[in-house]
């Protein structure tokens, strides 16, 4: 085997790793998109079992994140930056979005216990 031929093969190599790396990146922000999911459900399941109360503060919020998730999975279905830029956008914008809730489900329980 030539030089040349090592080199192709190698080329050929790179590439079929290259694009295995960004399928492996596709499912790492579906399965992102996908856990994020759950919570937002998992949240809303929460909300409607609580009191009037906790759902009048909740509900708002929940909607935020719901629609923060929504333009997430947006982005990685049209995304033309790297998976790893529209990953920390994800992450960012709904662990925010999670902080907001639990200082007000906090606020709430504080609330009800005065």
């Amino acid at each position: 085997m030539s030089n040349e031929d090592k080199i192709a093969a190698l080329e050929a190599r790179i590439s079929e790793l290259d694009d295995k790396l960004t399928n492996l990146h596709e499912q790492l922000l579906q399965a992102q998109l996908d856990q994020w999911e759950g919570r937002i459900d998992d949240l809303e399941v929460q909300m409607h079992l609580g009191s009037m109360e906790a759902t009048e503060r909740l509900g708002p919020l929940v909607d935020r994140l719901r629609n923060r998730w929504l333009d997430a999975r947006e982005q990685v279905a049209n995304a033309s930056s790297t998976a790893g830029d529209v990953l920390d956008t994800l992450r960012g914008g709904l662990e925010q979005a999670m902080k907001d809730i639990r200082e007000s489900v906090s606020n709430a329980k504080g609330s009800v216990s005065s």
